[in-house]
């Protein structure tokens, strides 16, 4: 520091003056950058624990959550496709079923149908009997021989 002297007051008077009078010069872009390096090294303040956090587990956390979501749809595809499947195999069987009572109802049908036309048949011959039975006595009673 310059002593307390005439040329010391003069000196420090001088550049008093000068700082509060003049513009200060403009500064170019090395400059700042090379000042904001300087004191971008130097913080006064700490970082803050919830920054370090994000800092430290952003990537760790967002790649656990997109391997859980696409663990969750391998999962709910492969459930539906065992729930179609299933829904599928009942159907199915369910269709098996109901043709096997189609086929046994027509069956049933048929067999009726044809105790009916042997009732039918049954009746017609009886009744083609009984009419024999009437047109021999009839021919006997006819015109001629025959």
């Amino acid at each position: 520091m310059i002593p307390r002297t005439a040329a010391g007051s003069a000196l420090r008077t001088l550049t008093r003056a000068t700082t509060q009078n003049t513009k200060p010069l403009p500064r170019t872009y090395l400059q700042v950058q090379s000042q904001l390096r300087h004191y971008s090294s130097s913080s006064s303040n700490p970082p803050s624990a919830t920054g370090v956090f994000y800092k430290t587990f952003t990537r760790p956390v967002a790649k656990c959550l997109l391997t859980a979501l696409f663990v969750y749809q391998v999962v709910y595809w492969g459930w539906s496709k065992l729930e179609v499947d299933e829904i599928k195999e009942e159907r199915q069987a369910e269709i098996t079923k109901l043709e096997a009572q189609v086929r046994a109802l027509q069956l049933q049908r048929e067999k009726e149908k044809e105790k009916e036309a042997e009732a039918e048949a049954e009746a017609a011959a009886a009744a083609a009997s009984s009419t024999e039975a009437s047109s021999d006595s009839q021919k006997k009673k006819g015109w001629g021989w025959w």
